[in-house]
């Protein structure tokens, strides 16, 4: 699950410029949205002890975050860059936040537990379990076209081969199940789907 990946907002400038919106909600066990291609990938966040502040402030930057203008693709402007930058950090910092840095180390924080969260359940299995699960779902699955059923269950099988991920700590966990009502319904605002 993604409050805004690594990647998102390791790019999240590029994509503004670039007229790609960051993601208005939360995505599970998914990338939210595709960096540009010429972005670098982003080294994975580092877990942290995790804080009901911390969440309370996720979940009310990450709407803000997501209303940052954007801009013609084909028209990097470094000024508007540094300008959408600075609005970033302002809004973490609003909520609660050192730096995008910080932010960005809690989003992950909370990615790595609700990424392990059974919906149905809504108790932590780890990624493994839910990754069975979703590829039993998708093989059964009549009604999606071939092409794109073959794309998704290669994505599945890879995250299945990486492994399963470090489990985060009893402590984040709790307070993330906690907050999970709170978290799920923000992973549907924006289309009524879940990211």
């Amino acid at each position: 699950m993604t409050i805004l990946s690594r990647s998102l907002c390791a790019a999240s400038v590029s994509a503004l410029l670039a007229g790609t919106a960051l993601v208005p909600g939360i995505a599970l066990a998914q990338a939210p949205a595709q960096a540009p291609a010429h972005a670098a990938a982003p080294e994975p966040g580092k877990a942290i002890a995790l804080t009901q502040g911390q969440i309370d402030g996720l979940l009310v930057a990450q709407p803000e975050l997501a209303r940052l203008p954007g801009a013609a693709p084909d028209k990097p402007d470094p000024k508007a860059e540094a300008q959408a930058q600075a609005e970033a950090e302002a809004i973490v910092k609003r909520n609660g936040f050192a730096s995008l840095e910080e932010f960005q180390d809690a989003s992950d924080t909370v990615d790595a537990v609700l990424g392990g969260i059974d919906p149905e359940t809504k108790s932590y299995v780890g990624a493994t379990p839910l990754l069975k699960k979703q590829l039993a779902a998708l093989q059964a699955d009549k009604a999606m076209p071939a092409q794109e059923k073959a794309e998704a269950v290669k994505e599945i099988e890879a995250a299945l081969a990486a492994g399963e991920p470090e489990k985060p700590s009893p402590a984040n966990i709790t307070l993330v199940t906690r907050n999970y009502a709170r978290l799920s319904a923000a992973m549907t605002e924006g289309d009524g789907k879940p990211k």
